[in-house]
């Protein structure tokens, strides 16, 4: 027998997590996230012979004229299986008809890869048309192609890399040179990483205040985060990169005593006589001692005196991440402009995918990209350097579940727009 029924969130778990097709926006957390959060939210399925076969998290959302029923990245099934996709589309259909009378269509964007490019651009496998017509087969309508990232509607485009064959030792051969340099400046600058607790996490709330002001997105509030940490657990990582600046100052002092003592040699040999190799050397001491000078003299002015300078490891830089089913998902992240050359993202990236190779991820997503490839996109520019592949997902479908109301309204939304 074959039947849509609200699905228990454990049981909903073991199914989502193994699923092919499973994902941190379909998950039984999402479902708490989203219940605590005040919306209306339920976790409806379609069981054959007592086993969920597909199903998704589904948010309840008043538009005009009635409701639309969301399911966010979802719902999760066998797209390949054109018996199993009609079935469930006809039968979450009759649902929402019968159980659901105010709800006018179901908006749904599947977890499904339509394409995959190299970084230029250019595709490297097949498009999924197949997927799109077995999908558009059930009477759902392909929406147009959402181009850019917004902090509304569904996820677009994504920048993922395969762990498969990679591991902690040999992870830097499968990252850009630019990465090692950074990394190398990390070690140099005395960056460092940790985890945040909870009692924490107003400080990554601000860092994200500042970024969203600067670049211009939407924040999430405190309460937000707070909710991923208690819902998610172990699954959710709040990271930071910090600096101990009277440690780099130090750090660099000791840098410069070790050059002036280079220099005094190079300096007596010189008034000695003058040759060219002692010349060029002492020539580049004395510019590396500048290097120095000018970096211990940039954290001065950045503070106001060496007395403002904090005795306290300063965060610069974190990130959100989320590891759930298949992979390692890469959420929310900010950086301070001021510290933006201490290159805290790269070491937080390094960090965590080596935390997806240890717990076993096979997948690591840094999520959003614009879908532009002309060098417009700067977000698409810092995930490529670390060597993975960009994936146009399917996109959006919209199902009528009252057909006539649902035309009155597109017909309504036109007029509104033309007007």
């Amino acid at each position: 027998m074959t039947q849509i029924v609200e699905i228990d969130p454990l049981e909903w778990n073991e199914f989502e997590e193994k699923h092919k097709n499973g994902f941190v926006m379909q998950s039984a957390e999402q479902y708490q996230l989203l219940q605590k959060r005040g919306r209306d939210v339920k976790i409806v399925g379609m069981k054959q012979s007592g086993q969920v076969v597909a199903g998704a998290v589904v948010t309840i959302n008043k538009i005009h004229g009635g409701y639309n029923a969301l399911m966010e990245q979802g719902p999760i099934l066998d797209y390949e299986d054109l018996k199993l996709v009609k079935i469930f589309f006809e039968e979450i259909k009759k649902y929402y008809q019968e159980q659901e009378q105010g709800v006018v269509q179901l908006e749904f964007s599947p977890y499904l890869s339509y394409q995959n490019f190299n970084d230029h651009g250019e595709p490297i496998t097949d498009k999924r048309d197949d997927l799109v017509n077995n999908i558009t087969a059930t009477g759902a309508i392909h929406q147009p192609v959402r181009m850019g990232m917004t902090d509304h509607g569904s996820m677009g485009w994504k920048y993922e890399k395969s762990l498969k064959g990679i591991t902690a030792d040999n992870l830097l051969d499968h990252v850009d040179k630019d990465v090692k340099y950074y990394l190398k400046k990390n070690k140099q600058f005395g960056v460092t990483y940790r985890f945040l607790k909870r009692d924490e996490l107003g400080d990554f709330k601000k860092m994200l205040e500042d970024t969203a002001k600067r670049r211009g997105f939407h924040d999430k509030d405190i309460e937000y985060y707070q909710t991923v940490f208690d819902v998610y657990k172990d699954k959710a990582h709040f990271i930071i990169a910090e600096i101990n600046f009277m440690d780099y100052l130090n750090a660099e002092q000791e840098a410069i005593d070790k050059l002036d003592e280079r220099l005094s040699v190079l300096g007596e040999r010189l008034a000695a006589k003058e040759t060219k190799r002692n010349r060029g050397q002492f020539n580049e001491f004395n510019d590396q001692k500048n290097q120095h000078l000018k970096r211990i003299d940039k954290i001065i002015q950045m503070y106001g005196s060496m007395e403002e300078v904090p005795t306290e490891p300063v965060l610069i830089s974190g990130a959100m991440f989320l590891g759930q089913g298949n992979e390692m998902d890469y959420y929310f992240s900010g950086m301070y402009d001021k510290y933006k050359d201490f290159y805290g993202p790269y070491l937080i990236q390094y960090e965590m995918i080596k935390m997806a190779l240890e717990q076993g991820f096979p997948t690591y997503n840094f999520l959003g990209i614009d879908g532009e490839f002309d060098g417009s996109d700067g977000v698409l520019a810092f995930k490529t350097e670390f060597e993975g592949y960009a994936t146009q997902l399917i996109g959006e479908f919209v199902l009528p579940i009252q057909p006539f109301k649902y035309r009155v309204l597109k017909l309504i939304k036109t007029i509104l727009r033309r007007g």
